[in-house]
């Protein structure tokens, strides 16, 4: 290769690269062009690629998220086309290409996509239920009739009704054996939050409650009383901050209903009449 500046000849090396990504120092090795005489440093494109999936893994390895060819692999594991996974994640096929060729997903995509390629015991992060979003809306709207308002609204984020569903969930699986929507958690700055809420509330405010399996009584009972028990918004939300399994978990970590006996503010069904 040519160097553009000076003209002169330029031989291939491996250089280690050290750069700040996102407030996280990464290093990573790039395969380069460097000129004899000016030391200019260049790359072709494919080269170019290269260095940014090896870029992206770095800073993928210090956040914690899967890596691309940790991506790959996985997905062929499991014997998934790209399509496939992107139909499980609801994404475009386009996301699956980004995120197998270096580009960054987010930590909630992140715990999604471990939530779909790996493996996890006793169904930890839906609670021993198979993920309805058409329950989601039903259990929400249980919610409204209970306390006589309503908490699911576009736009508004779901900081409330987030609340409101986790405790069902939550309360469900350790009172009945499994949750009540399959839902998985994540704990953010502003509580356990429904993981990937932004990508949700659309479909949740358009999925048809009727076509989800019923309450049963027992199910009912728990919501009805988390309703009395939090009537107001501004209850829920104190009382899901002072919760342990919430402040315990890092920022993005899925809460796993494994820890649902560690509520504290929230008694035992047959603890509620006292």
């Amino acid at each position: 290769m040519t160097c553009p500046q000076c003209q002169g000849q330029t031989q291939k090396v491996e250089v280690e690269k050290h750069t700040l990504i996102k407030g996280v120092n990464v290093s990573y090795t790039a395969s380069l062009h460097r000129c004899d005489s000016c030391e200019l440093e260049l790359a072709d494109i494919e080269e170019a690629a290269i260095m940014q999936e090896r870029l992206a893994d770095a800073y993928r390895h210090a956040a914690g998220l899967l890596r691309s060819e940790e991506i790959r692999h996985l997905r062929l594991e499991k014997e998934l086309s790209q399509q496939a996974l992107a139909d499980e994640l609801k994404v475009g096929i386009a996301s699956i290409k980004r995120w197998e060729s270096g580009v960054i997903q987010s930590k909630s995509m992140d715990n999604l996509l471990r939530m779909v390629l790996e493996d996890h015991p006793c169904n930890e992060h839906t609670g021993n239920r198979e993920y309805s979003i058409p329950r989601i809306r039903l259990v929400l709207d249980s919610f409204q009739k209970c306390l006589g308002r309503s908490i699911l609204k576009k736009n508004d984020h779901m900081l409330y009704a987030a609340k409101y569903l986790w405790y069902a969930d939550m309360v469900a699986h350790r009172d009945l054996g499994r949750s009540l929507t399959g839902a998985t958690y994540a704990a953010l700055p502003m509580g356990p939050q429904l993981n990937n809420y932004r990508d949700l509330v659309d479909e949740i405010l358009n999925a048809d409650p009727f076509s989800a399996p019923l309450l049963t009584p027992a199910e009912e009972a728990i919501i009805d009383a988390i309703a009395r028990r939090f009537p107001k918004n501004k209850t829920i939300y104190a009382a899901a901050h002072s919760e342990v399994i919430w402040q315990q978990c890092a920022t993005g970590a899925i809460i796993p209903y494994t820890q649902a006996a560690g509520l504290t503010e929230f008694p035992l069904s047959e603890d509620l009449s006292d």
